[in-house]
């Protein structure tokens, strides 16, 4: 890579790293609905002066539900629920492996050996993860965050019609799809007040969390993430998404304190070095897959 893209892929994984920890802050301010809702409601703003991707509404419809509102409304209520921000980054990594298995059962893709691999070990350390947080942190949390995963690894099969259209424009475009559903959901659910907190009574902290999730995290890092991808192999590029846990685990231990160490830390490690089995699997069977 070229300095200038090495540079843009440690800002991506700075800033989604980062991003796990103002979610965390989110929480404060916002119910998870709410928080999500609003979040892709602004998120879909370039619709007004991007084209539709040509691709079809169903993948769009599929990418909105499953890549989007599945993932991190899931998220939203696992550290809701009190997962750390760090391990809920670790966890919701579970979504590369998880693609494979998805595709070779729903699309008779064959997975290698070593991807296969990657998923075991993974898992063994959501189970050694599980056991280090036993009564500090639900279980149930851990088990919300892995439908994070799940929801995000089942969107990424829609993605996959996205192949050589603008990140950005799929990005806004399927962002049109859950608001609506996410606030009227809220306003049932938690009242009205709740849900439309952004509007009735504004703080500068939810403020300064709805734009960090929106402009630096989706519009700059998709942004970015799709150069990447358009200028080198995907094979390439995949491995930078090791780096966001690390730098979630590492804002988390400065911002809030989260600790990371003993019986955690083997079973961080072991889920990363699963997912990393996985995406170099992936590299021996596909070089040059490109969006």
């Amino acid at each position: 890579m070229r300095p200038l893209h090495i540079a843009a892929a440690l800002l991506i994984a700075a800033t989604w790293g980062l991003n796990f920890t103002v979610i965390r802050f989110g929480l404060d301010e916002f119910t998870p609905l709410a928080f999500a809702g609003w979040r892709f409601l602004i998120g879909a703003l370039p619709v007004l002066f991007l084209p539709r991707p040509r691709i079809s509404w169903k993948a769009l419809a599929g990418i909105g539900l499953f890549l989007f509102t599945g993932q991190f409304v899931f998220l939203f209520f696992a550290m809701q629920a009190g997962l750390p921000p760090g391990l809920s980054s670790v966890l919701v990594q579970l979504q590369g492996p998880l693609t494979v298995v998805l595709a070779a059962l729903f699309l008779r893709e064959r997975a290698s050996a070593g991807q296969w691999l990657g998923l075991g070990v993974a898992m063994i350390g959501v189970l050694v993860i599980a056991r280090s947080v036993e009564g500090e942190t639900s279980v149930l949390a851990i088990g919300i965050a892995l439908l994070s995963a799940l929801s995000w690894a089942i969107g990424n099969l829609f993605l996959r019609e996205a192949r050589g259209t603008s990140v950005v424009a799929v990005t806004a475009w399927a962002s049109l799809l859950p608001p609506l559903p996410l606030l009227l959901a809220g306003a049932m659910i938690d009242g009205i007040g709740p849900t439309l907190a952004p509007l009735l009574a504004p703080s500068w902290r939810g403020c300064l969390v709805l734009f960090y999730t929106v402009v630096p995290a989706m519009w700059l890092g998709y942004w970015l993430w799709g150069t990447l991808l358009r200028t080198y192999p995907a094979a390439k590029v995949g491995p930078v998404s090791l780096l966001v846990p690390c730098c979630a685990l590492t804002f988390a231990a400065h911002l809030v304190g989260e600790p990371v160490g003993g019986l955690r830390l083997i079973g961080v490690t072991i889920v990363l070095g699963g997912v990393g089995l996985g995406i170099f699997g992936s590299m021996r069977r596909s070089p040059v897959t490109k969006l």
